[in-house]
């Protein structure tokens, strides 16, 4: 399952079929064609349907997408065959629930409904989606896929509607969702040492300076020797997540020996780290799941890293607000405090857009900087870039600005203090604000 999906889940949930009852029926038809299989499925679970081969032709596809079944020929995958042969319906909801927790992006699910309630914001299917969306997932505001795990989780008590059954998780896979979120804000150094680490599948302590080898080999991540022990081994050792100690053999520095704590256990820890691993270091989640009040009090805050999270979270709300679709954070280093973020939408509507959005908590934006993001653009294949700062362009950027607009396929747009201002006040005040720039920009392009 790639980290920015969740199982396609058309005609395959439990209000609609019984999972026993499905494996059962697939392990009669083994063997057979996809075509004749998707016949069988329609007579016997969509005979009553106006569409039954269609919506038979979607039930395969979930099961296949849930990792039940293979493609080509029918038959069982690995987890097929094991919850065949589970006869007990608690006890197969329940293995069927822990894979897709652990293997299926269940996880991220369960850490974006901690998120929500967290901030005070009512899970609904449009604000679970939404927030999915938001950090990269490819869904549609529409879509049921996230509705569909739901009712799997709910038949093994893992949720109550979209409210997380903490006593029900932690007894399932030994966490709870509270401790989901610090394991995805490690910063890079200490996630993939401790990935390494659950890589090496030792039951035996490890030579931290090994482990720290194999993730370098493995990841591709270099370490700081020097600051090694006080940036990696002892903030994991202060969280519980490895035991560390010094040997006490041979002469010279004594090296850490390392080895993972019961709380971090191989089978749930390594497979919810591989989910988060293209957000590490990112609290973005709980950001955006932050009213756009809360959001700008913390755009105005001392802290710089809070402020460019914040402002971070706020564009991406508000480029949702107008129908684009987020696609990733193309810079975002948490070593230098996020004060500087750029996010990346996409638009499909009638015509193909790329938009790059460059947020500036600065008093100034200068044409250097506007000049940076046109070069960018070059690259990155953006029809439209914004400007958003808590202050002001220069006149001089203002003047380029118009300048590229007028000499190039671009569209350059700006949101300032006053604008940002406008929104919060009025989240829908984005469309005016925006119409009336993209009016400005048809005049400049005038041939």
């Amino acid at each position: 399952m790639k980290e920015n999906e969740l199982p396609f889940g058309t005609q395959f949930s439990p209000n609609i079929i019984d999972l026993q009852d499905v494996l059962r029926f697939t392990d009669e038809n083994k063997g057979k064609t996809i075509q004749d299989f998707v016949r069988l499925l329609a007579e016997r679970y969509f005979a009553a349907s106006s569409t039954p081969e269609k919506m038979a032709g979607n039930m395969k596809i979930s099961m296949t997408s849930y990792g039940i079944v293979t493609d080509g020929e029918v038959g069982f995958t690995d987890l097929g065959r094991e919850l065949l042969a589970i006869q007990d319906e608690e006890e197969l909801h329940a293995a069927f629930a822990k894979r897709i927790l652990l293997h299926m992006n269940g996880l991220k699910l369960i850490e974006t409904l901690h998120q929500l309630d967290l901030h005070g914001e009512t899970a609904t299917n449009t604000s679970v989606n939404n927030a999915l969306i938001a950090q990269g997932f490819l869904l549609r505001q529409t879509s049921n896929n996230a509705q569909v795990m739901k009712l799997w989780l709910e038949k093994a008590n893992i949720l109550n509607g979209w409210r997380i059954n903490e006593g029900k998780l932690s007894e399932l896979i030994g966490i709870e969702s509270g401790d989901i979120g610090p394991l995805r804000e490690l910063p890079p150094e200490q996630y993939y040492f401790l990935l390494a680490l659950c890589n090496a599948s030792s039951d035996k302590p490890l030579v931290a300076t090994d482990v720290r080898n194999l993730a370098t080999a493995t990841f591709n991540f270099e370490f700081e020797e020097k600051t090694f022990a006080n940036r990696v081994i002892k903030p994991l050792q202060a969280k519980e997540l490895i035991s560390a100690e010094k040997t006490t053999e041979g002469r010279g520095a004594k090296p850490y020996i390392v080895s993972l704590t019961d709380k971090t256990k191989k089978e749930v820890i390594e497979p919810l780290l591989e989910q988060f691993k293209d957000q590490v270091g990112s609290p973005l989640v709980e950001a955006y799941c932050k009213s756009f009040a809360v959001l700008r009090e913390e755009i105005d805050s001392e802290d710089r890293y809070k402020k460019g999270l914040a402002l971070e979270a706020f564009a991406i709300k508000v480029m949702r607000i107008i129908g684009l679709d987020f696609v990733k954070t193309r810079y975002r280093d948490i070593q230098i405090g996020g004060a500087e973020v750029d996010v990346i939408f996409d638009s499909s509507h009638l015509v193909y857009n790329r938009w790059q959005v460059q947020c500036k908590n600065t008093a100034n934006v200068t044409i250097d900087m506007v000049a940076k993001e046109v070069g960018l653009s070059y690259l990155l294949k953006s029809n439209a870039i914004v400007m958003m700062t808590t202050g002001h362009l220069t006149p001089d950027a203002k003047k380029y600005a118009r300048r590229i607009m007028k000499d190039m396929n671009l569209c350059v747009l700006t949101l300032e203090k006053e604008d940002i201002d406008d929104i919060i006040e009025k989240p829908t005040n984005i469309v005016s604000i925006l119409n009336a720039q993209a009016e400005n920009a048809k005049r400049i392009k005038l041939l």
